[in-house]
Order: structure tokens, then sequence, then C-alpha cells
């Protein structure tokens, strides 16, 4: 940990550099709380030990960079942060290698040489993680790109959205505000100009897609934050309810181990089942996962879903 905060400030004090500000001793102890003596060994370890060209302007009264394409050397990550580094690209890579294009190539592939010169083993790198994803829909690249810019800029954004339950296209102007990558498929969270609500719109789904010049004010993080941390999946609607699925003994081993949400709750009785309470708003996906376990998972309540599981048992055996 020491080494960690030691080198934070040197990252520090090379922002500064870089943003203009000439930081001195000074300044290096004021933000890390230790007396000017020691920031001023820090800023000598940093010049002697680190190679940074520094050079101190005295009509600044703080130091800036002889040469300023000097780059801080990343020997210093420790391995466990090299390591974390290695699995962020590789779930990039892995999960939104299509939408994100050739950008995320280029830096993957810098990213992946970093990290092969600094972990010192047998095994590539390339080949120690991977992500799956099945029967994930792709994003278009530029589309993609069209929302995150949108996105980060507070720019309308103009498109055709399909519904599958309509079967039809609508035009749709948004305000983006989050994107989220919900088990491999992309997801924007934005203000709907046309129903005059927040809607979560499934990026595969979108075509003719139009980057507005005008622009919006964020609304509050409070109003959409709700449509993805408060029930289970990505399917929301404002109605909130609670389900209970009881799981056999059998499916119980590994149900235990599962966060189905954060706010679920575990029952366990006295035959080895358990059951399974966790808050919903749309009984389409956690019908789907019921279905999923087969025999092993009953819905208890509430009772209207339990009817609506029955009638899609009753048409699954007519097809078989």
């Amino acid at each position: 940990m020491g080494d960690r905060l030691y080198f934070e400030r040197f990252v520090w004090f090379d922002s500064q550099i870089r943003k203009g500000r000439y930081p001195n001793a000074t300044a290096l102890a004021k933000k890390f709380e230790f007396d000017v003596k020691t920031a001023q060994r820090s800023i000598e370890h940093f010049r002697d030990r680190l190679g940074a060209p520094l050079e101190y302007a005295a009509a600044r009264r703080g130091y800036s960079y002889r040469d300023p394409d000097f780059q801080l050397p990343v020997t210093h990550l420790a391995e466990n942060e090299l390591v974390a580094l290695l699995a962020s690209r590789k779930l990039l890579t892995d999960a939104a290698a299509g939408p994100l294009g050739e950008e995320l190539g280029n830096v993957s592939t810098r990213l992946g040489a970093l990290l092969s010169e600094n972990l010192q083993g047998k095994i590539n790198p390339e080949h120690a993680f991977s992500f799956r994803w099945n029967g994930m829909a792709a994003s278009d690249p530029l589309i993609f790109q069209q929302t995150v810019t949108a996105l980060l800029s507070c720019r309308l954004l103009t498109f055709c959205y399909y519904s599958p339950l309509a079967g039809a296209c609508t035009a749709r102007t948004v305000e983006p505000h989050h994107m989220v990558n919900y088990m491999g498929a992309w997801h924007l969270i934005a203000w709907c100009r046309l129903r005059n609500d927040w809607r979560d719109f499934h990026l595969a789904r979108v075509s003719l897609a139009h980057l507005e010049d005008e622009t919006f004010t964020p609304r509050r993080e409070s109003a959409w934050r709700p449509l993805l941390d408060d029930t289970f999946g990505i399917f929301q609607n404002r109605e909130r309810f609670e389900v209970t699925i009881r799981f056999t003994a059998e499916r119980a081993r590994w149900v235990r181990d599962e966060l189905w949400h954060p706010d679920q709750r575990l029952t366990e009785l006295e035959t080895g089942a358990v059951e399974l309470t966790l808050p919903v708003s749309h009984e389409a996906e956690i019908l789907m996962e019921v279905l999923k376990h087969g025999s092993h998972a009953e819905v208890m309540e509430p009772d209207w879903l339990r009817v609506r599981i029955r009638g899609e048992i009753e048409r699954m055996m007519k097809k078989y």
C-alpha cells in the first residue's frame, strides 16, 4: 500500500504539470498532508530515480517538463493492478468489440503489450481470461458511436426504434443519460420526448440514428437510476411487486450462491428446499428465468404469475 501511495504522488504531480499549474513542494505537501521536506524529497526521487525531466521555473515558483513527451514509467504498478487491467481489457474486448470497433482494438493491443512486458510468467496474458456471452445482440458500430457522443456531450439523439411486441418502428428523439451493458448487449437509458417518460432502448433495435445539434440539461440521476437498480432484470415497469420462487433441495445447492438482486431474501425450508423472494417490475424476464429451471422451480407468489406460467406450460405441452 505504501508503494502505491508513493506512486500516487508522482501521478498527481505529473498531472499538475501537464495542466500548466507549475506544482511545487508546498503544493505537494498540502495535497498529501505531509511536511514540505518530505515533499521535496519526493520531487527529487521523481527527477533522479524515475527520470522525470523536471525544470524549476523561478518566475512561476513551480516545476515544468523540459520534454513534454515524457511519460510516467508503468512498471511501478503492482501485479494485482496489472491483472485487474488485463481482466478489464478482456471484458471490454469480448463484450463490446463490435460496437467499440477499431478504437478499442488499438487500445487493447497497446495495453496487451504493456501487460505482457510487466507480468512475469509462462502463461500468455492474452490467454489467461475470457468472457462468454450467449444470445447477445450486437449493436451497429456507427449507432454505438453516435450514442456515446450524444451521451457525453448532452446532445439529442433521433432514431427509429423497433418494438418486437408491436412489430413496428417509431421515430424517437431522446435525451441520453446512461448506457449499460447487460449480458453482453448495450442498452440506453434516456428521456423519450415522444412518450414524455424514461425508456430503456436496446441499441440492437435502433436504426437510422441522427446526432442533433441541440443540447439538453441532464436530469437528476435519482430520476433514472431506479430503472436499473430497483428490481430484477433489465425489463422495467413502474409497478413493483415481489415474487417468491421455491427451488427443490437439489437445485437449492446452486441457488444459495446466486445473487439475483441485492434486496433478495432466502428462506431455508426443512425439506432442504429454499424460497427466494425478490423485487420485480416486469413479468417477462422472471418468467423466462423460472422456466429455465424446469421442474426444480415453482412460483409461490403472486398467484397471477402462477397462472401465467401454468398457461405457458400448457402451450408448451401442445408442442410436445
